[in-house]
């Protein structure tokens, strides 16, 4: 959405505050400015809503403001955030190798969700993700879990 609003120049409304309306007797120079950024926002407005699900522009309040809508939506995926991040360490802390698929493909994605983490800055170290991993295995796996612990 940003690429497509900055391509277009609209992308100008999210990072500038409204201009206040021209007076009456204001310069056709000062009414034309306003009359763009009017129509930028609309458009803008209308591309944001656009991209967004049902779902998600009903939690977003409303606004004529598209700065203002813009940070109502930033704000309602910071929460998200929060949800994500312990989704993301349960999924990890509770995972277990039931003998589906090779036990590569379960270590390769253990270590996709603990890098989905490291992209919130969620930081696990090398020698906790190794624990995690043993600990998802089942018992036909001690020997190994028992040569790595020594």
């Amino acid at each position: 959405m940003q690429i497509s609003l900055g391509f277009l120049d609209y992308d100008v409304v999210l990072k500038e505050d409204s201009p206040q309306e021209p007076a009456a007797n204001a310069s056709a120079e000062v009414k034309a400015k306003y009359a763009k950024w009017e129509k930028t926002n609309c458009m803008t407005m209308l591309i944001m809503q656009r991209y967004m699900s049902s779902y998600v522009k009903g939690s977003i309040p409303k606004s004529k403001n598209a700065k203002q809508y813009y940070e109502s939506i930033a704000e309602r995926f910071k929460e998200s955030k929060k949800t994500l991040k312990s989704t993301l360490l349960n999924q990890l802390v509770e995972m277990k190798y039931y003998r589906q698929g090779c036990v590569r493909a379960h270590i390769m994605n253990m270590i996709g969700i603990r890098s989905k983490m490291q992209e919130m800055d969620m930081n696990i170290d090398e020698d906790m993700m190794v624990d995690f991993v043993l600990n998802s295995l089942p018992k036909e796996f001690k020997s190994l879990r028992n040569t790595y612990i020594a």
